[in-house]
C-alpha cells in the first residue's frame, strides 16, 4: 500500500519527493525542501487557502478552498488538478490532462492540457494548447490558442493566433489572426488581422481583418472587413462594409452595402437598401438592389434589377437590365433585354429587345426590337434594325432610323 502523509494547521510545511498521497489541512505555506520543486507520486489533497512557494509535480491535485490556491512556480500533474469552490493561480506554466477551478483559473505562462475550465474565468498569460478551453464568464489567452473548442458565457479574447474548430461565446469574441471552424457568438466578433473561418454566426456585429477568407457569414446586425477579403456567402440583416477589393459567391444584405474597392461575385448579390462600390462591379449572376446602386467604375453582370437608382460609368448586363418605376439610371446601359419601367429616367440604351414604359424618359436608343409606350420620351438618337413600335403620345426628339446594322456599342456609349 502506498504511503500517506498528513499535515494539519501548520504555518509552513516543507516537502521534498514523496511517492504516496499527501493531505494538507489548513497549512498556509508549502515549501520545497530542496531546489524549487515539490514532487508527489500520488495525490496532493489540500484543504484551505494555501501558497506553494515553488513548482509542483504530482499524479493529481485535489483542493478545496473558499479563496485561492497559489502556485508560485510551474504545475505539472499526470491526471487532474481541481480546485473546488475557490480559485487556482499558477505563476508559471501548467501541464495536465485536466485543470479546473470552480472560481477563476489563472496561469501566467503557458498551458498544455486536454481540458481547462474556470467556473468564473480562465486566463492564460502565454500560449495555450488544449482540446477544450472553457470559462463560465470569460476566456483570455494573451498568446496563441490552439484548441478543438473554446467556450465562454461572456467573452473570449486571444491576443495571438487562434486555431480552433469551434468558438462559442455568449457575449463577445476577439482574436488577432488564425483559423476558426465555426464562430457562434450572441453579441460581437472581431478579428484584427487575417482569419480563415468556415462559418460566422453572430447575433450582433462581426469584423474581420484584411486578407481574411470567410466561407459563410450569417450576422443579424452588421459585418465589416478592414481590408479586402475572399468569401463564400454573406447574409447580413443590417449593413456590410468591405474595406478593399473583395471576391466571393453571394451577398444578401437587408440594409446597405459598401465596398472600398472592386467587388466580384459568382452568384450575384441582393441588397435591400443602398449599395456603393468604389471600384468595378463584376457578377456572373443577377444583381438585385431595392434602393440605390452606385458604382464608381463599370458594372459587368449577367442580369441586373434595381428598384431606385443606378449610377455607373457603364452598365453591361449580358442577359437583362431592369430599372423600377420612377427609377433613375446614370451612365449608359448595354444588355440583351432592357426594361425601363414607368416614369423612370435613363441615359443611353443599347440592346436587342428594349421596352420603354409610359412616361419614362431616356437618352439615345440603339436596339434590334424597340417598343415605346405612350408619353415616353426619347431625348437622343433612335436606331433599330428589326422592329419599332411607338404608342400614340410618345415623343421622339429626333427621327427614328432603321439601319442594317447597329454601330458598335463602344462607339456610341
Amino acid at each position: 500500500m502506498a504511503e500517506k502523509q498528513k499535515f494539519e494547521k501548520q504555518e509552513r510545511v516543507e516537502l521534498g519527493t514523496f511517492e504516496g498521497d499527501i493531505e494538507i489541512r489548513d497549512c498556509r505555506f508549502l515549501v520545497p525542501q530542496q531546489g524549487d520543486t515539490i514532487v508527489v507520486g500520488g495525490t496532493l489533497r489540500i484543504q484551505g487557502d494555501t501558497i506553494i512557494e515553488g513548482s509542483l509535480k504530482a499524479h493529481a491535485l485535489e483542493a478545496k478552498t473558499r479563496d485561492r490556491i497559489i502556485i508560485e512556480g510551474n504545475l505539472e500533474v499526470e491526471t487532474i488538478a481541481k480546485v473546488e469552490k475557490g480559485s487556482l493561480e499558477v505563476r508559471g506554466s501548467v501541464k495536465a490532462k485536466q485543470v479546473e477551478a470552480d472560481g477563476s483559473l489563472s496561469i501566467d505562462q503557458d498551458l498544455m492540457c486536454n481540458v481547462a475550465k474556470g467556473g468564473g474565468s480562465l486566463r492564460v498569460g502565454g500560449n495555450a494548447v488544449a482540446q477544450r478551453l472553457m470559462g463560465g464568464g470569460s476566456v483570455k489567452v494573451d498568446g496563441d490558442a490552439q484548441a478543438e473548442r473554446i467556450n465562454a458565457g461572456g467573452s473570449v479574447k486571444v491576443g495571438g493566433r487562434i486555431d480552433t474548430d469551434e468558438l462559442r461565446v455568449g457575449g463577445s469574441g476577439k482574436c488577432a489572426t488564425g483559423r476558426i471552424g465555426k464562430v457562434e457568438i450572441g453579441g460581437s466578433f472581431k478579428a484584427t488581422g487575417a482569419v480563415e473561418v468556415e462559418e460566422i454566426d453572430v447575433g450582433g456585429s462581426a469584423v474581420v481583418g484584411p486578407g481574411s477568407k470567410v466561407a459563410d457569414v450569417d450576422v443579424g446586425g452588421s459585418f465589416k472587413s478592414t481590408g479586402g477579403i475572399a468569401f463564400g456567402t454573406i447574409d447580413v440583416g443590417g449593413a456590410v462594409k468591405l474595406g478593399g477589393d473583395s471576391k466571393g459567391a453571394f451577398i444578401d444584405v437587408g440594409g446597405a452595402l459598401k465596398v472600398e474597392g472592386s467587388l466580384e461575385t459568382v452568384d450575384g448579390f441582393d441588397v435591400g437598401g443602398k449599395a456603393v462600390i468604389e471600384g468595378k462591379l463584376i457578377s456572373s449572376d443577377t444583381i438585385k438592389v431595392g434602393g440605390t446602386l452606385v458604382v464608381e467604375d463599370e458594372i459587368e453582370t449577367y442580369r441586373i434589377a434595381v428598384g431606385g437608382r443606378v449610377e455607373a460609368k457603364r452598365t453591361n448586363a449580358s442577359d437583362g437590365f431592369r430599372i423600377g418605376k420612377r427609377g433613375e439610371v446614370k451612365g449608359p446601359v448595354q444588355s440583351r433585354e432592357i426594361l425601363v419601367r414607368e416614369r423612370a429616367r435613363t441615359d443611353d440604351l443599347y440592346g436587342e429587345d428594349i421596352r420603354i414604359e409610359e412616361r419614362a424618359r431616356v437618352g439615345s436608343v440603339y436596339g434590334k426590337d424597340v417598343y415605346i409606350e405612350r408619353e415616353a420620351i426619347v431625348e437622343g438618337d433612335l436606331l433599330y434594325t428589326d422592329s419599332l413600335e411607338v404608342e400614340e403620345g410618345a415623343k421622339l426628339r429626333k427621327d427614328s432610323k432603321q439601319v442594317d446594322q447597329l454601330p458598335e456599342a463602344d462607339d456610341v456609349l
